[in-house]
């Protein structure tokens, strides 16, 4: 016996629990990394802020001053200072904006408006109205008075909207925005101190909730052994609950797969059991068939005929309602055997046959009775209505022996008894009442029908 047997065969020895486990381990781990990354990660968030902050300003500079030049460019074209003033007026009206003016390309002011508070600030902007120092279309930061704040300001210029007669567009002036960016700079203020109180906070919670979350990965594990362990005792539907991004994620998805793949083998030799069962089942029922049937016509034979008869019988004994039996004889079979030779005798039983089955409803039970001779079983019906259905089967069968076989003159006789009239007091009395109705029809002549009971003639 190798060690891999004996140690199959032998006592599981659970494993030794120590108190430097994995959940030890882990939370020291993770709290160094946490305490390492935990400065590097809020200096670079309040770096990150401020240049998301000012690309942001930058543009929102840019977009006020583009509207600007786009709203004024009808207004300059048609001399309109008032429409030119009131829509720096409007523009003006933005907390964020601190002043607008619209020039000609010279630099002569058509219109402005401001949220200045310094005088001196303000006298400082008019002495450049006409200078762009290099911001034209470059939102730049400028402190245009020493102890002011400073502001992002922005030239741009202003195309006729409509080409002239040469297809130019002229240049008709220029725009000057300027955005305030003190809220700005208090808000990266704040988020400078935010982003240390966050920091000083994760600290705070960095031993628990590293335990807590090292804790989760265990129980993650434990509860996968479990799983497993359910799965060996049998329960092939054992599966792991665990979704997680991760190795433990990856492990459980692995073992789910493998589960999966045996859980379908299973399911494949289940249904191979199940489909070689109902096949056996098939093939039972076609030897039942098989064995109730007669082999030339395809009929069914004489005993399972006995069989339905008498459980029909009895429904009708208890239940009430009416049921009828058919007798039916080839005329002259035996003269056409001898003339013509057996193959065209059994053309003809088989001719017979079809032509029995193709009138028959689903309820009703044709049968071989013997040599030339068949019977037919019909629940709930009359012997009126039998009459019209021996009528039409005799009809049927004269034209099919007249289209297939014409050298063979042969009809049928029929005899029909039915449970109403003949009061029979067993299956066999039925079918002999039948049979006596036949023997009255070819005793009167050939292709008769002949009644029992009260409707005998």
């Amino acid at each position: 016996m190798d060690d891999h047997t004996a140690a199959s065969n032998g006592p599981r020895i659970p494993p030794k629990r120590t108190w430097f486990g994995l959940q030890l381990r882990f939370t020291i781990l993770v709290l160094g990394v946490v305490l390492g990354v935990a400065g590097l990660v809020g200096g670079s968030l309040v770096d990150l802020a401020g240049q998301l902050a000012g690309r942001q300003k930058r543009e929102q500079c840019s977009q006020v001053a583009a509207l600007l030049g786009k709203g004024s460019s009808d207004p300059i074209q048609r001399g309109e200072l008032d429409a030119l003033q009131a829509l720096a007026d409007e523009f003006a009206q933005s907390a964020s904006v601190r002043f607008v003016a619209i020039t000609d390309p010279r630099g002569t002011v058509l219109a402005s408006a401001d949220r200045l508070d310094s005088p001196a600030e303000r006298a400082e902007l008019l002495h450049h109205w006409d200078r762009h120092d290099g911001i034209l279309g470059d939102p730049a930061l400028v402190t245009r008075v020493p102890g002011e704040d400073a502001h992002l300001e922005v030239a741009y210029p202003v195309i006729a909207s409509a080409p002239t007669s040469s297809g130019d567009r002229p240049l008709l002036g220029y725009v000057r925005v300027a955005l305030g960016v003190r809220r700005t700079v208090s808000d990266l203020a704040a988020a400078a101190d935010y982003s240390s109180g966050v920091s000083l906070a994760m600290l705070l919670v960095a031993v628990p909730l590293t335990f807590f979350l090292v804790r989760g990965a265990v129980v993650r594990l434990n509860e996968l052994s479990r799983c497993v362990r359910r799965f060996a005792r049998g329960d092939l539907s054992a599966r792991s609950t665990t979704r997680r991004h991760d190795e433990i994620g990856e492990l459980a998805g692995a073992f789910d797969s493998m589960a999966d793949e045996l859980a379908r083998k299973h399911n494949e030799i289940v249904a191979l059991n199940a489909d070689l069962e109902e096949r056996v089942q098939q093939r039972t029922r076609q030897l039942r068939d098989l064995a109730s049937r007669d082999a030339l016509t395809g009929l069914y034979n004489r005993r399972h005929f006995g069989e339905v008869l008498e459980s029909r019988f009895c429904e009708v004994s208890r239940y009430a309602g009416d049921l009828s039996c058919m007798m039916i004889d080839l005329d002259d079979f035996k003269g056409v055997n001898d003339r013509f030779g057996h193959h065209v005798g059994d053309e003809l039983l088989i001719l017979a046959s079809i032509t029995i089955a193709s009138q028959l409803r689903a309820a009703d039970v044709g049968a071989r009775f013997g040599g030339d001779e068949f019977i037919i079983l019909l629940p709930q019906t009359d012997a009126e209505r039998a009459q019209v259905l021996a009528t039409r089967l005799s009809d049927k069968f004269a034209l099919d022996v007249a289209e297939q076989l014409p050298q063979a003159r042969v009809s049928l006789s029929i005899g029909i008894a039915s449970f109403a009239d003949a009061a029979p007091k067993s299956p066999d009395d039925l079918i002999r009442a039948a049979d006596q109705a036949l023997y009255r029809a070819k005793a009167t002549g050939k292709s008769r029908i002949a009644m029992a009971g009260t409707h005998a003639a």
